[in-house]
């Protein structure tokens, strides 16, 4: 069985999603997985970011601030994921939920990243 985790910004909750044969299995903390200190932290700071851009009082005007935020989110998300490969290398397979692209990115497309 394959497992795979997906990086992906999710209102209140963690930004990692574990699969396994393509069904998801749960959302763990970032320190349940095999993760450095550094990596949790980052991953941590980039949730709490998108949680706070939420507008609870009128959730369809949530946004960043800013194109600059918005871009600034997006390279983050894909050093996080760069780092998530390179750490998780022999348990899963990493997959990122691009917003900025509107799609999901495998390591396949990882060379064609801007940074």
């Amino acid at each position: 069985m394959v497992k795979q985790i997906k990086l992906m910004a999710e209102y209140d909750c963690y930004p990692l999603w574990e699969y396994e044969d393509n069904d998801l299995i749960d959302n763990p903390h970032p320190a349940e997985l095999p993760l450095s200190a550094a990596t949790i932290e980052r991953l941590i700071q980039w949730q709490n970011i998108y949680d706070g851009i939420m507008n609870w009082d009128d959730p369809r005007s949530s946004d960043f601030a800013s194109e600059e935020e918005r871009l600034a989110f997006e390279q983050e998300g894909i050093s996080l994921w760069q780092r998530l490969q390179a750490e998780l290398v022999n348990e899963y397979e990493v997959f990122y939920m691009s917003e900025l692209q509107g799609r999901l990115l495998k390591h396949t497309a990882l060379e064609n990243q801007p940074m």
